[in-house]
């Protein structure tokens, strides 16, 4: 399987937010996370990041 864990980076920390991610949809300044459920996740203030392809791992950066 090639679902990816996505963390969420402010400031100088780092958190998980969500796991077994098998899509990411970009639309209007926000970030939609569907897992392999079904399952939806919405962020807003965030851009990303990071990419790990290799680990699975995407980061996210929230906004100020």
């Amino acid at each position: 399987m090639c679902e990816s864990i996505v963390y969420v980076r402010e400031g100088d920390s780092e958190r998980l937010y969500a796991r077994d991610i098998a899509t990411m949809i970009f639309e209007g300044g926000e970030v939609v996370l569907i897992d392999i459920a079904g399952n939806r996740y919405l962020l807003t203030n965030v851009v990303l990041e990071y990419v790990d392809f290799i680990g699975h791992r995407v980061f996210l950066r929230k906004l100020k």
